[in-house]
């Protein structure tokens, strides 16, 4: 029975899921033709191209072949200089990828030791000072930390982090080199803030409730009652600042002069490369979709009281 519930869920959660991305497909769509101009005429474009990018056909039917393409990851092509989009996404994935990963595992070391610590504690004084200092510092603008954090690197150490260090190893240019965008990005934009503010008041909710009272007097180990009830509304919250940590990603690829997908968006947005820009978006657009699928059928498999439902 429990199975047979499970896979109900899952078909219904995964028709939610291709619903989703189809009304996202045809909104960035519908977003890019609503701009001003004609892709052919801004491109001066060829006849042969326009009908093999099928630009001559009627808005709704340049959807539907758009998407069909999509399906079978046909992005299109660059129309600035013609590469092929997919050769562009996977030039310029690595390194976004690369920033936002990173900067999720950093956001998360700092802010889960800090959380647990103010949350099995009483309030105090000092923990109040802490969340203070932490969620200041997280309410800064990404592209503010980002200037700031430039301007001490260049200014006081006299490094240069905008270009790749070359010839023999030396460690701080590598370091700030790699390691500062992604500093700027875990700590901007209010990320790191509200991961301590979600996971200390989780961990202080769960600590009165009555089974941990009951486990504390009996003895016994405290830490693998407060994981479910702990988990199932941080991964909500590590899920839904996945697409802010991207959206950051436009603005600290422009600043430290990295070549992602941030940085081919600027490009592609400046140039009207409009196949680039729904390829992007709808990426993204389906990528945050998946983990937030992932994370409700995780949050389904450990929560009894949403199988119950």
């Amino acid at each position: 029975m429990k199975q047979k519930q499970i896979l109900r869920v899952l078909a219904k959660k995964t028709g939610q899921l291709i619903l989703s991305i189809i009304a996202a497909s045809l909104l960035v769509f519908l977003i890019v033709q609503l701009t001003p101009g004609n892709m052919a005429e801004i491109h001066s474009l060829a006849p042969a191209t326009i009908e093999k990018l099928n630009l001559d056909k009627p808005i709704w039917l340049q959807y539907i072949y758009w998407l069909g393409n999509c399906l079978t990851l046909n992005f299109g092509v660059s129309l600035t200089d013609g590469t092929p989009v997919n050769e562009l996404l996977l030039q310029y994935a690595g390194t976004t990828f690369g920033l936002t990963i990173g900067s999720m595992f950093l956001s998360l070391l700092i802010s889960v030791p800090i959380a647990i610590l103010l949350g099995i504690s009483a309030e105090s004084k000092s923990g109040k000072v802490i969340s203070s200092i932490i969620y200041s510092i997280s309410s800064i603008p990404v592209f503010v930390v980002g200037y700031i954090v430039l301007g001490i690197v260049f200014g006081v150490f006299k490094f240069y982090p905008l270009v790749m260090p070359e010839g023999e190893f030396e460690f701080w240019p590598w370091v700030t080199y790699y390691i500062l965008p992604i500093f700027v990005l875990a700590i901007g934009n209010g990320t790191l803030g509200e991961f301590v503010r979600v996971l200390m008041l989780e961990i202080r909710h769960t600590s009165h409730a009555l089974y941990i009272k009951a486990a504390r007097s009996r003895g016994t180990s405290l830490l693998k009652h407060y994981i479910r009830p702990v988990i199932i509304p941080f991964l909500s919250i590590v899920v839904s600042r996945f697409a802010v940590l991207i959206s950051g990603v436009i603005v600290v690829e422009r600043i430290f002069n990295r070549r992602g997908l941030g940085w081919l968006t600027w490009e592609a947005t400046l140039n009207r490369d409009f196949f680039v820009i729904m390829a992007v978006t709808l990426l993204t657009a389906l990528l945050i979709r998946v983990l937030m699928f992932a994370q409700e059928m995780l949050a389904y498999s450990l929560d009894p009281r949403l199988r119950k439902g």
